[in-house]
C-alpha cells in the first residue's frame, strides 16, 4: 500500500511540473507600441462653459509593457506623451498610468476579449501657462487578434474620467478608439 502511496505521489509531482512548465513557456512580457488613437474629450467644470477637443494619433499614441500574473491576468504599465508647436508656442502632455487587463480567453493574453480597469496621472503645460496636473480612472473594452506565436493586433475602445484637479484644470470625460501592435518576449 505504501508502494502504491508513494508512486501516486511521484506521478502527482511529477505531472504538476510538467503542467506548470508548459504554463510557464507561454508566459511573456508584452510589450505594446500605439499605432493609431483616436479621443473625444468634453471638459466642464462649475461655473464655466463646456468645451470639446478631438484628438488623431498616429504612430507612437502610447507605448506599454504587460507583466502576467496568471493566464486571465496582467498588471500593464503605460506612459503617454504629445507635443504640438506652433508660431513659436508649444503645449506638451504626458500621461502615465498603470492598468488590470482581465483576459477572457485564459492564453496569457495573446488573443481575445479583454477588460481593463486603469488608474492615470495626466501633467500638461504649455508656453505662457502653468502646468497643469490631473488623476483620472479609466476603462476600457479591448479584442487582440493573434499574429502569430509572438504578436498581436489590438483594438479598444476606452473611457477615462479625469477629476478636478484645480480652478483650471476641470473635470474631463475621454471616450477613444486604439489600435496597437504587441510583441511577447520571453
Amino acid at each position: 500500500m505504501r508502494k502504491h502511496l508513494g508512486i501516486s505521489a511521484f506521478v502527482a509531482v511529477t505531472i504538476s511540473c510538467a503542467a506548470f512548465t508548459a504554463q510557464a513557456q507561454d508566459k511573456a512580457v508584452e510589450l505594446t507600441a500605439g499605432l493609431l488613437g483616436y479621443t473625444s474629450t468634453s471638459y466642464s467644470c462649475s461655473g464655466c462653459s463646456s468645451l470639446s477637443a478631438s484628438t488623431f494619433r498616429t504612430g507612437g499614441a502610447y507605448a506599454a509593457a504587460g507583466f502576467y500574473l496568471s493566464p486571465g491576468l496582467a498588471i500593464e504599465p503605460w506612459l503617454a506623451i504629445a507635443s504640438l508647436s506652433s508660431e513659436g508656442n508649444t503645449a506638451s502632455s504626458w500621461t502615465i498610468g498603470v492598468g488590470v487587463p482581465i483576459y477572457f480567453a485564459k492564453e496569457w493574453g495573446r488573443k481575445g476579449w479583454y477588460l481593463t480597469p486603469a488608474v492615470r496621472f495626466l501633467s500638461e503645460s504649455c508656453t505662457g501657462c502653468s502646468a497643469e496636473t490631473q488623476f483620472g480612472l479609466a476603462a476600457s473594452v479591448g479584442y487582440k487578434v493573434a499574429l502569430n506565436a509572438n504578436a498581436a493586433l489590438r483594438i479598444h475602445a476606452s473611457y477615462d474620467y479625469g477629476m478636478e484637479s484645480s480652478s483650471t484644470k476641470t473635470t474631463t470625460s475621454a471616450f477613444g478608439i486604439g489600435f496597437g501592435l504587441s510583441a511577447f518576449i520571453k
